[in-house]
């Protein structure tokens, strides 16, 4: 059982569940080492999973066995939240990508705070809206028939103000994120440097001319 200053303190860590009062004895902790994969369903419970500390990867598994990384969660960040009023299972593959804290919560409890909240269910909404938006750009990216296209797109799509991209995993991470093989990746960032659209310096990116990657996108003539 939580004692309620440290339940509050990691729910204070998510937008979404900072200043709701739930239940000591009903939530429960769980470290997961790297590697391990993670359910929603702990110990046969339908539960949301609040990540407190550490970071999960999110993997999709395609008929022939190929995994395509989804999305990272990191602290702060949950998971469950979309079948919330589904009891099936979450379609994805959770993985530790080092050791994880997760803070559930039995789906059953937050929707009683939903039910009396009308707040947290308004934020709840927000989220899944922007789950779904998420969602919608990674299939677009991923349908893309052109290695170079997915490239350009991820590159947009991630840049900040400056033009700097930053990719936490590795390029073998980045190129199961594009859905590519890592050679093609390279092949690409290489070609894209080669032009001057642009620098690379190990995980960090920096968009040197968006103009140019934009038509390159949007041009299919000049993309490989």
């Amino acid at each position: 059982m939580l004692e309620q200053t440290e339940l509050s303190q990691k729910l204070a860590l998510s937008a979404l569940l900072t200043d709701v009062t739930l239940p000591g004895e009903k939530v429960s902790t769980q470290v997961f080492r790297c590697g391990q994969i993670v359910s929603d369903i702990p110990r046969g419970i339908p539960s949301i999973g609040l990540i407190t500390r550490g970071r999960i990867e999110v993997y999709s598994v395609a008929l022939d066995g190929k995994d395509i990384l989804l999305n990272e969660l990191s602290a702060g960040e949950c998971f469950g939240i979309c079948n919330l009023l589904a009891q099936s299972e979450l379609e994805t593959v959770l993985r530790c990508s080092v050791e994880t804290e997760i803070l559930y919560i039995p789906k059953a409890v937050l929707l009683e705070s939903m039910a009396a909240d009308g707040t947290l269910a308004l934020r709840f909404a927000a989220v899944c809206s922007e789950k779904i938006q998420f969602l919608l750009k990674r299939i677009e990216l991923l349908t893309m028939q052109s290695c170079r296209g997915r490239v350009i797109a991820f590159l947009l799509a991630h840049s900040n103000k400056g033009g700097e991209v930053i990719f936490r995993g590795s390029r073998e991470d980045l190129a199961r994120h594009l859905g590519v093989s890592r050679a093609a990746l390279f092949r690409e960032l290489a070609a894209l440097q080669t032009i001057g659209a642009i620098e690379s310096h190990g995980n960090l990116f920096h968009v040197m001319d968006p103009g140019q990657l934009e038509d390159l996108l949007y041009h299919p003539s000049n993309t490989k």
